[in-house]
């Protein structure tokens, strides 16, 4: 079992609230077990984006599919499309989204890549929740998230950042977290990259110690792996400067 990124975990790694099956770090304030927390991470990731009713929405990193039925069951979107890493989670969550009659299409087994065959201005939001960072060329990523939206679509996103340029010293230590050097960036370098490609900046909140800093201190029942990951995240959010921010940028 690799504990980092949770796309590769097994379905069963973190305790669970059926059929909110979910692989993010959690929501932590007022929380005190994965249970709710990881509910609740989907619940303020769908608030802070404004998301509205009925909309399309395509998710990119789906994981377990639970943030889909989550969408599907408070939001009711015209559309629901995903894309994952083919695997057992996404096996997983194509057998969640039968068993639930969760309509999703298309569900694309695949890397971030694959949007190359999706049409332009087809969604009103694209998603990805604790993904994007593991991407190579995430620039690429950005102009391709900006043309398969509407014009006024909104994307949001969650994106471990650097405190200060003098950790960039350290991005080797970075490699085991799958996290490509080139994606160690401060908050503001990642916005003006995304400005670049034309996003316009809604939103940038710092949630390191609502969602970073709430899992490493809530980790009772988790496994020993994840335990053990914990001490390290947490070490680097101490001392190496991590950071985790949550992003909405509109089209």
């Amino acid at each position: 079992m690799t504990p980092f990124p949770f796309s590769k975990s097994p379905a069963y790694i973190l305790p669970q609230s059926p059929p909110f099956y979910l692989s993010n770090f959690g929501f932590w304030v007022g929380e005190s077990s994965y249970h709710t927390a990881g509910i609740r991470f989907v619940s303020e990731f769908a608030k802070g984006c404004q998301l509205k009713p009925e909309a399309k929405i395509l998710e990119i990193g789906s994981g377990l599919g639970g943030s889909i039925l989550y969408w599907s069951k408070y939001y009711h979107p015209k559309l629901l499309s995903a894309i994952n890493l083919p695997g057992e989670q996404s096996d997983f969550a194509e057998q969640l989204f039968g068993s639930n009659n969760i309509d999703v299409k298309p569900f694309i087994k695949g890397s971030w890549e694959v949007l190359g065959s999706i049409p332009d201005s087809s969604y009103d939001y694209v998603f990805s929740l604790d993904a994007a960072y593991h991407f190579k060329n995430l620039t690429a990523f950005y102009k391709e998230s900006y043309r398969v939206l509407k014009p006024g679509g909104r994307f949001v996103f969650t994106n471990f950042q650097i405190a200060d340029n003098k950790f960039k010293k350290f991005v080797w230590l970075y490699l085991p977290f799958l996290i490509p050097k080139e994606n160690l960036k401060l908050n503001e370098e990642t916005i003006l990259d995304l400005k670049a490609v034309g996003w316009k900046q809604i939103e940038s909140k710092n949630w390191t110690l609502f969602v970073i800093k709430g899992f490493t201190n809530h980790t009772t029942n988790l496994p020993i792996s994840l335990k053990a990951f914990a001490k390290v995240l947490d070490w680097f959010v101490n001392y190496l400067g991590l950071t985790y921010y949550y992003h909405v940028f509109e089209k």
